[in-house]
């Protein structure tokens, strides 16, 4: 038998705040790779560790990251603590630079390959951008935007949402 153990933070709305979402994504990366090396590697505990960022284009106010990790039920205590201890170090001690770079060199990438593609300009760009203009400037400023990101505010966000105190903890355990 599994179970999952889940950690989440809320954040700002993802909605009209593209900026921030794209840095939240970031943040969530290297937070799962702390994920990865802890759970995984050192652990033992469970093998795909995840952290991610979301929210709603629709829903005002939605906004969180989230953790996750699947687990015999009776390791699901252990993920959850690790997991909450582990955003807890990030949002007091910050990421390093090596960190940010790990993460964004692969996001960097892609953003290049997709503008060669056709599924992100008929699908992302524009598929919406008739009701939703914005979505021409966010696709304009894209790349320089990711470019800018930096670690201060990398870490600015850590420390505004990732704190223990700030987590909710939920497990779904099986019968």
């Amino acid at each position: 038998p599994q179970g999952i153990a889940t950690t989440i933070w809320q954040t700002s709305p993802t909605r009209d705040n593209q900026e921030e979402f794209r840095r939240l994504n970031l943040l969530a990366e290297i937070f799962g790779d702390r994920l990865r090396e802890e759970i995984r590697e050192k652990l033992g505990a469970s093998y795909s560790p995840n952290a991610g960022a979301g929210g709603s284009d629709a829903l005002e106010n939605m906004g969180y990251i989230i953790s996750q990790s699947i687990g015999k039920p009776e390791d699901l205590d252990l993920l959850l603590n690790t997991m909450r201890d582990l955003a807890d170090k990030l949002a007091t001690d910050g990421a390093t630079e090596d960190e940010l770079d790990r993460a964004l060199k692969p996001v960097l990438g892609m953003l290049d390959k997709s503008l060669r593609d056709n599924g992100y300009w008929l699908s992302t760009v524009m598929s919406q951008c008739q009701a939703d203009p914005k979505r021409l400037d966010l696709a304009r400023n894209r790349d320089s935007d990711y470019k800018s990101i930096t670690l201060k505010e990398i870490n600015g966000l850590a420390r505004k949402y990732l704190a223990a105190e700030n987590t909710l903890l939920v497990t779904i355990k099986p019968k």
